[in-house]
């Protein structure tokens, strides 16, 4: 009796050992919205300042920011679109630190362009590495703009760069959210072929 049992009950730590790293390992994980006031709806705040849980830092010189509804486009969601404007050589930065854990994360934002010309520029980092980039595009309406991006990090900046020296970028529904956590460790794989191991040796056992 006792003999019979001892295949299953091997198989049955293999199989809960090889879950339980699998679920550790974060495969095809998905996360809440990280972004605080996405939307920058929470408030409106005077021109040229921060909207509630973001850093306004203004451009070295002829900085235009602000909180509302632009003209053109105004908000994709109202009442609040965040507007760069700087009209000199620099740019007006937006940005907020995440709370985050290693892994890959879905970064997306609707952006709209007012005006056509060769005096702007707009882009995107996370955790320090650009991931879009415009340079005197063209005009275009709110447009969906996704990414995906690493971090390794328990504090990640996402930052907004614009400036727009004849009209504005706005930029509404900010979305961070977590894809996977991080690949397994090497102690994490050693800890998956024990459990394979002990699966083989409960169906050898089995067998015989």
């Amino acid at each position: 009796m006792g003999i019979g049992k001892t295949p299953l009950c091997a198989a049955a730590t293999g199989a809960a050992v090889l879950i339980s790293v699998l679920a550790a390992s974060g495969a095809a994980q998905a996360g809440p919205n990280l972004v605080a006031n996405p939307n920058f709806d929470d408030n409106s705040p005077p021109f040229g300042t921060a909207p509630l849980d973001w850093t306004f830092t203004p451009a070295a010189s002829e900085s235009y920011f602000f909180v509302g509804a632009a003209p053109g486009f105004g908000a994709f969601s109202p009442p609040n679109s965040a507007n760069f404007g700087a009209v000199g050589a620099f740019d007006d930065e937006l940005s907020q630190v995440l709370a985050t854990v290693p892994g890959t994360y879905s970064i997306s934002f609707e952006l709209a362009h007012d005006s056509t010309d060769s005096a702007n520029d707009f882009s995107v980092t996370f955790g320090g590495t650009t991931i879009f980039s415009l340079v005197n595009a063209a005009a275009f309406p709110y447009t969906l703009e996704t990414f995906s991006a690493v971090t390794t990090s328990s504090l990640t900046t996402l930052a907004f760069f614009g400036r727009e020296k004849l009209a504005w970028y706005d930029l509404d529904n900010v979305s961070v959210t977590l894809i996977s956590t991080a690949v397994p460790e090497p102690a994490t794989w050693s800890m998956m072929l024990v459990g394979f191991a002990g699966l083989g040796f409960a169906e050898y056992r089995r067998l015989r």
